[in-house]
């Protein structure tokens, strides 16, 4: 939270409700926005002793709602999804938005890409295209991002790791192939 950079699923949604609120995520979070850094750590705080308890008297009724079968699970999810995003904006827009995503996130699913890039793309897009602005602003030459030693080396690293997450990818597919042969 303190760059503005989510590290798992739940850190996400928290920016993004953050970042639907107005509120701002990275380095002047805390000191921008006290009062909502500190009530979410005393949040932390107070969550921890709390679950316990509530897991230890409710864990026998929460394993029954493993044995709900999805037919009955699927709609539920989503009229809860679809009432939350019409309370959103009380528009029916952000249902139409929400189907539309959906969709997309369904298609990547089932295309077998994950969904983090998009959800980190929706969250720090923003933060991104306001920061490119900025340096854009303070100087007009195209080759600014390659020239300056800093910018560059993480443009490079951000090249490498694009390319060796290619290679390893294509190696795998190669292995897989030749497991396949194989049998």
């Amino acid at each position: 939270m303190a760059f503005g950079i989510p590290g798992d699923a739940v850190t996400a949604v928290m920016l993004g409700a953050m970042t639907i609120h107005g509120i701002q995520s990275g380095p002047l979070f805390v000191s921008q926005n006290p009062d909502v850094a500190y009530g979410i750590y005393a949040a932390y705080i107070l969550a921890h002793p709390l679950m316990v308890l509530i897991l230890a008297f409710s864990t026998f009724f929460m394993l029954r709602i493993t044995r709900v079968r999805f037919a009955v699970l699927t709609p539920i999810v989503l009229v809860l999804c679809v009432i939350g995003a019409f309370a959103l904006n009380n528009t029916m827009q952000s249902v139409y938005v929400l189907l539309l995503f959906g969709f997309v996130g369904y298609a990547l699913v089932k295309a077998g890409l994950p969904l983090a890039p998009l959800i980190l793309g929706l969250i720090l897009g923003d933060q991104i295209e306001i920061n490119l602005i900025r340096a854009i602003m303070t100087d007009s030459d195209p080759w600014l991002f390659i020239t300056r030693p800093i910018s560059g080396g993480l443009l490079a690293a951000s090249a490498l790791s694009v390319g060796f997450a290619v290679w390893q990818h294509l190696r795998h597919q190669r292995r897989m192939t030749e497991v396949d042969t194989d049998f």
